[in-house]
């Protein structure tokens, strides 16, 4: 039999509501983090969460990879009521499943060493806290891994078609991982509340996948899958993709360490504190994009580029106005926050406001991406490598010099003068070619 859905029926709507809460959430977050923690410890909790954002790493892009790649070979498939994969001829997105499972217990295995890697760089001492930080960072990095092994599944659920179900589980990971975050600030857990996200994300999906998803699993692997090459498949889109979110690591998340190294933790604090802000803005604005990732990935793949771009340029003009909406009343949530005795808990108002004009330009430059990484393709690769390379030398140079100021400089300049130039001359150059070769 086939799978009833059992989740609300509005793709947009779940993202929303799931993209939404963490808006909404990591607002609360912020707040609680403040107030509860001093401003070393907040610097010590963004250095943290940043180090451990490092399993993108081990990632290397495959989870988008899979959403793309789901969404092609999932089509004449359907989903059983035991949550088994229907359909005359599985063994391929079967395939996906049990190698991408290989894949992200080995990462999961190997991302245990981000422990000594995190003592090696932040060091032996406390840097002014009153407890020991390496207890927190323990339980983050165990959670982290465990949470890899869940990520396939929620990709390739999603890119079955099934983008309900999956953000309706990643939201209730974003619920039940917040709540716990703000329990642990408000009783006073310090630092350990960094790692309370995590634990909720594996402990949601180890029972999701148990619950709905084991026959998947079990199908995956006793049904011996085949006629996927990866090599020749997946690896080449999944490695630019990699490259291209690693670039975005040194452009959103190495920050806070790096101000941790050269100016201390209180620094590092208001980085991580405000980044965390911009980065929130984008995760929300994208999901209109996100929401039709799937949909419009198989328009692509059947070469309708009239129902491609129609579902595309509704989505980037929402996702566009949402972005700007944000921002404008960040801004003005942080002009009122000036000689409060929060003020000093983020850069100063320039710095925020420059900070927010970079992340516009490079969520500009991510909706561009999405559009082409639709057709199974990364174009991005030496754009984002040439612009992470640059980017990781000018703050690496600017920091320990002009500190926070220096480093929003950088970033200012490299998104509004290379990436988002690029990204536009890259989308309507690529755009035309590949219909025009391809209809």
């Amino acid at each position: 039999m086939i799978e009833r859905p059992r989740w609300p029926s509005s793709p947009v709507a779940t993202v929303l509501a799931q993209r939404g809460w963490q808006a909404a959430a990591g607002v609360v977050t912020l707040a609680l983090v403040a107030h509860y923690l001093t401003p070393v410890e907040q610097g010590y909790f963004y250095t943290l969460a940043s180090i451990a954002a490092l399993y993108m790493a081990l990632d290397m892009g495959l989870s988008a990879a899979l959403v793309q790649l789901s969404a092609r070979e999932f089509v004449g498939l359907a989903w059983g009521q035991a949550g088994d994969v229907k359909g005359a001829a599985p063994s391929r997105f079967l395939a996906l499943v049990r190698l991408s499972l290989r894949w992200y217990s080995g990462a999961a295995v190997v991302f245990l060493l981000a422990y000594p890697a995190g003592i090696a760089f932040i060091g032996d001492g406390n840097g002014g806290l009153r407890y020991d930080w390496r207890g927190a960072w323990a339980i983050l990095v165990c959670a982290t891994a465990a949470g890899l092994v869940s990520l396939p599944a929620l990709a390739l659920v999603e890119g079955s078609g099934n983008v309900t179900e999956a953000y309706a589980v990643r939201l209730v990971q974003g619920l039940i991982g917040a709540l716990a975050a703000w329990t642990v600030l408000v009783l006073g857990g310090g630092l350990y509340a960094v790692a309370m996200a995590p634990v909720a994300s594996a402990v949601v999906a180890g029972g999701w996948i148990l619950s709905r998803r084991r026959r998947m699993v079990a199908q995956a692997f006793r049904q011996q899958p085949g006629g996927l090459r990866w090599r020749a498949e997946v690896w080449p889109l999944q490695w630019r993709i990699a490259a291209s979110w690693l670039a975005g690591y040194v452009l959103v998340l190495m920050h806070a360490p790096l101000l941790f190294r050269t100016q201390g933790p209180t620094v590092a604090g208001q980085m991580g504190l405000t980044m965390t802000v911009a980065n929130t803005l984008g995760l929300l604005a994208l999901a209109w994009i996100s929401a039709r990732i799937p949909a419009m990935a198989r328009a692509a793949s059947r070469k309708d580029w009239m129902s491609l771009d129609r579902m595309y340029w509704r989505a980037f003009a929402n996702s566009a106005s949402a972005f700007i909406a944000g921002a404008v009343l960040f801004m003005l949530i942080r002009v009122a926050l000036e000689r409060t005795a929060y003020d000093g808990r983020f850069l100063s108002v320039a710095e925020t406001a420059g900070l927010l004009v970079a992340a516009g330009f490079y969520h500009a430059s991510a909706m561009f991406a999405a559009y082409l990484r639709t057709h199974s393709r990364e174009p991005f690769l030496w754009p984002s490598l040439i612009g992470a390379g640059v980017t990781a030398a000018a703050v690496i140079y600017a920091a320990p010099r002009w500190s926070s100021a220096g480093i929003v400089v950088v970033l200012v300049a490299l998104n509004a003068l290379f990436f988002f130039p690029v990204s536009l001359w890259l989308w309507a150059h690529l755009r035309r070619e590949w219909h025009r070769t391809s209809s």
